[in-house]
């Protein structure tokens, strides 16, 4: 019989699984992405956004309308509502029905979770933002710059500490380094602690060693525009400058609508075939057909953290969950898993990024090694963009 799989989200994750899937499967069957946006975006081109290496939106979106593959069906509607036990989904376009589910929503960001932050903080995700920065950056003659991270888990754990090292290197080579503090505060205890205390030590030099002063364990409350303070919890407060913030995220609505989530605010996930878990010390799976990739899930590692956020995940285990669902509908055993290996890079500015690699499944703690910035890290950090011109004509 025919079957339709149903993607819900045309992000990093989703595309990726639609694309694989289309590849393995026949016409007879349908691939049917769900996005709200009449845009895909590129997220990690938002620094470069920022920096001015890249203009946008040229450089950072393409319209969904432009998908090379035409047998990839592409419905622009906002998903208000799953049914994963009978596969239907509602959607602002009307009710969809489907054989598989694929759950690739992402995380939403929010800033107005932070009071203050709209209309006072640039918003370190938004494309738009990062483009509006651009133009702060270059107008800035000297003071105080702080990056802050409203809460965890975020997506792009190494964002915040990479536009640090990038705002460095601009201030830097205009001229402006001596002009310039650069504060970082996250309610982080270090950089990126699912790595493990030496990668954080790592990065921390990486931040510390060119001059930014990085603040933990800072939760920040809200924002005074009026007098340029940013309060943290306890009454501690600094002034800045200029403000750049890392938002707040969340699952989305209809995810948690749908009461897919636990305690961890997402979706407890398998963490090698990406099935929704009933159980998640003994591993056991609930909603046969249903899948999670990308930011919506939830994967505990064997060090109790979650496992990061980020784009490189999304795309290995939309490579699983496709393998699966193909395998599957051919009436061939599943056996395709997802190895919580990856792959990220580090901008460092001066035309460098730092690679860091390894497993994030190993036991006890993941086992992750960071070479060095170098030229070559920054040229690996832009085959990224290459899904631009894969994926859209």
């Amino acid at each position: 019989m025919n079957k339709t799989v149903l993607v819900l989200g045309g992000g990093w994750g989703g595309l990726a699984v639609a694309y694989r899937l289309r590849g393995q499967l026949g016409a007879e069957h349908r691939v049917v992405v769900i996005e709200k946006n009449d845009k895909f975006s590129l997220g990690p081109v938002n620094l470069w956004v920022m920096t001015g290496d890249r203009k946008y939106p040229d450089d950072v979106e393409r319209p969904l309308s432009a998908l090379v593959r035409k047998d990839i069906e592409w419905l622009q509607a906002e998903v208000t509502g799953i049914d994963p036990v009978n596969k239907t989904v509602q959607t602002t376009a009307g009710t969809l029905n489907g054989d598989y589910i694929v759950i690739a929503l992402g995380s939403e960001s929010y800033p107005e979770g932070v009071p203050g932050f709209v209309g006072n903080a640039y918003n370190l995700f938004d494309a738009a933002g990062a483009a509006r920065l651009h133009d702060a950056l270059q107008q800035f003659k000297g003071g105080k710059i702080v990056i802050f991270v409203s809460n965890t888990p975020f997506r792009c754990p190494p964002a915040p500490y990479e536009a640090a090292l990038l705002i460095e290197s601009m201030m830097r080579r205009r001229g402006m380094g001596d002009l310039t503090e650069i504060h970082l505060y996250t309610p982080e205890s270090q950089p990126m602690p699912v790595a493990g205390p030496e990668i954080g030590a790592m990065l921390r030099q990486m931040v510390e060693g060119r001059g930014i002063k990085y603040h933990p364990n800072e939760k920040v409350m809200r924002i005074d525009g009026s007098s340029k303070k940013i309060i943290f919890e306890g009454d501690k407060e600094s002034n800045y400058d200029l403000l750049i913030g890392v938002p707040p995220h969340r699952a989305p609505r209809a995810v948690v609508g749908a009461g897919l989530t636990d305690s961890s605010g997402y979706i407890p996930t398998h963490p090698q075939n990406l099935r929704v878990l009933a159980n998640v010390e003994e591993l056991e799976t609930r909603l046969p057909g249903v899948y999670v990739v990308g930011d919506s899930a939830s994967i505990t590692l064997f060090n109790l953290k979650p496992l990061p956020k980020a784009g490189v995940f999304a795309e290995e285990q939309a490579a699983t969950v496709a393998s699966n669902i193909a395998s599957d509908i051919r009436g061939e055993e599943q056996r395709a898993v997802f190895d919580g290996k990856g792959v990220c890079y580090i901008e460092a500015g001066d035309g460098m990024a730092a690679e860091g690699s390894g497993n994030f499944y190993a036991y006890p703690n993941p086992r992750i090694s960071i070479n060095p910035p170098s030229p070559e890290g920054h040229k690996a950090k832009e085959e990224f963009e290459k899904l631009l011109t894969t994926w859209f004509a």
